[in-house]
């Protein structure tokens, strides 16, 4: 059986930053995945996009774009998924989780995902692998 795996922007831009110290062991776990399916949402594509950019620049997004986006399946955030997200993050203001990461809470719930690539101890919840496990 194949495991689907939900991606976070977290692992998507340590995965792209060599700079990063926590990028050989996010790699290492990323090769590990290699017979997973790989998901996430628009959100998280929109945001490490947004992050890539401001970072790594145009090298950092055309490896991003080019090289890593086309092995990840982009699941719709269906419309009451985005209000409850939505009425959850205005709730939580001035702290609490991202409306990015409350979208994705939802979804790893919503799809039954046991396997999360993130470096955002947000994503930990119960019942949930975080990999990498000790980036």
């Amino acid at each position: 059986m194949v495991t689907r795996v939900f991606v976070d922007t977290s692992a998507l831009v340590v995965l792209l930053d060599r700079d990063d110290a926590r990028h050989e062991a996010t790699a290492a776990a990323f090769e590990g995945l290699a017979d997973a399916d790989l998901v996430t949402h628009g959100y998280v594509i929109a945001e490490t996009i947004a992050v890539v950019r401001r970072r790594l620049g145009v090298e950092g997004l055309t490896a991003l774009i080019d090289g890593l986006l086309p092995a990840i399946e982009v699941l719709a955030v269906e419309p009451g998924s985005h209000q409850a997200a939505l009425d959850r993050y205005r709730r939580s203001l001035p702290t609490g989780t991202s409306f990015v990461d409350s979208v994705s809470l939802d979804m790893i719930r919503d799809h039954d995902l046991s396997v999360v690539f993130a470096l955002d101890p947000d994503l930990a919840t119960p019942g949930v692998t975080i990999l990498p496990a000790e980036a």
